[in-house]
């Protein structure tokens, strides 16, 4: 006979970009294959024989957060500041990701950089990171973890120090390797291919992981029109092209499961050729604050279905969704109810994972957070969100789940 786990407490579940709703008298029932088998008031619930699993007396539960961009071999680098984009990665970050050659420093980052994640609630995380070595630590510590990731091998052939480069058939290569070894093994872990970013990658390595990601059907993780330099450069580097985004398409990377972090410059037809080949937009306020990027246009994507939000975790210093929140708010005001949605099912729906994830419903996998504040009174969605969102000091995230697991504490 399958298990079955009860909760007893209030809940707060994201509907729409519009609506999040609070149930005051709420329990949440699974089993122990991970599947949600009722969610919603607790006089309103099915009789079933459960065990139930104790939780403060004023706790109460949301889905899994979503970061859909993230590096995990930048996990060292958090907060390396007095650079923007171009000199803090020759600077701070190409060297910390010529570690990840080493197996070791892989394994043992990839296993601090997942309990971080899980620490703040986040059960799933589209990430970046280097060499096989880096690649592989990553996936293992993943599946210890008992995290959901989406883990990309970072391609770069030009323009970063010479350890860092790429042949990129050889690369190509190494990706078809351990796309065959992870991808899809245990269900919640994926394989992605990630062109760093235009000024890093030759016309033959672009070209090459579009090949790979249409032939396999995997994600593709990149970043476009970051920083006004960066533009400058890829103007250089592709003279024959009219706009960045154009250099992607013309290498078969803006594909429906494409994943383009900032997009804070593009132009108007750029913008319509992105949402036209139907890729998602990750807006990363943290890190656009942080590097003194620009501002993210989010008046122009607000229609968009396929917006989300990322940690770009280390030029985001923190790795917690609701500081990516708070700093959103901060550059453009939005519906508070909007930024949890973009962090929980607008984040399913951009991974393509919406199905099983980033809401709680029955039928989805249990990835939920349990959660107390400090000074909690009569809470309504609204008011709730407020002190998610802005009172970092009275927040404190108890136990967190994936696919029913406990994950974190993990002892």
């Amino acid at each position: 006979m399958v298990k079955r786990y009860q909760i007893n407490a209030g809940i707060l579940n994201p509907e729409s970009p519009q609506k999040c709703r609070f149930i005051k008298d709420g329990v949440l029932i699974f089993n122990e294959d991970g599947h949600i088998l009722y969610c919603g008031q607790r006089k309103q619930a099915p009789l079933l024989d459960s065990t139930k699993i104790k939780v403060p007396a004023n706790a109460f539960i949301i889905p899994g957060l979503i970061d859909c961009h993230t590096h995990l071999s930048q996990y060292y680098v958090r907060g390396r500041s007095g650079d923007t984009l171009l000199g803090w990665l020759k600077n701070h970050i190409f060297p910390a990701e010529r570690k990840f050659k080493d197996t070791k420093h892989a394994a043992l980052v990839s296993k601090k950089f997942y309990q971080r994640l899980l620490s703040n609630g986040i059960t799933c995380a589209a990430l970046y990171t280097n060499y096989g070595a880096g690649v592989r630590a990553a996936f293992e510590q993943a599946e210890r973890a008992g995290v959901r990731a989406i883990i990309g091998y970072t391609l770069m052939d030009r323009n970063v120090p010479k350890e860092l480069k790429q042949d990129p058939e050889v690369a190509m290569e190494e990706c078809r390797r351990l796309y065959e070894r992870y991808h899809k093994a245990s269900g919640r872990l994926f394989f992605s291919i990630n062109p760093r970013f235009a000024p890093s990658c030759s016309p033959k390595l672009l070209k090459a992981a579009g090949d790979f990601a249409n032939k396999y059907d995997v994600h593709i993780q990149t970043h476009i029109s970051e920083n006004l330099q960066e533009l400058a450069e890829v103007k250089r580097l592709f003279p024959k092209t009219k706009s960045y985004a154009e250099v992607y398409d013309r290498a078969g990377l803006l594909t429906p499961r494409t994943l383009l972090a900032h997009g804070i410059h593009l132009s108007r037809s750029e913008r319509l050729l992105v949402q036209k080949r139907g890729c998602a937009m990750v807006h990363c306020p943290s890190s656009n604050l942080f590097l003194h990027s620009g501002r993210f246009p989010v008046e122009q994507w607000e229609d968009y279905p396929r917006l989300a939000l990322g940690s770009d975790v280390g030029a985001g210093p923190s790795f917690s969704m609701f500081d990516v929140m708070r700093d959103a708010y901060y550059i453009n005001i939005m519906p508070l109810a909007q930024l949890f949605y973009l962090a929980t099912l607008g984040g399913a729906k951009t991974l393509g994972l919406e199905k099983n994830i980033g809401s709680l419903k029955a039928g989805k996998q249990a990835d939920f957070s349990v959660i107390r504040m400090s000074d909690m009174q009569a809470p309504g969605s609204e008011e709730l969100l407020y002190d998610l969102i802005f009172k970092w000091d009275q927040r404190e995230i108890v136990q967190v789940f994936v696919a029913g697991r406990r994950v974190w504490p993990n002892c």
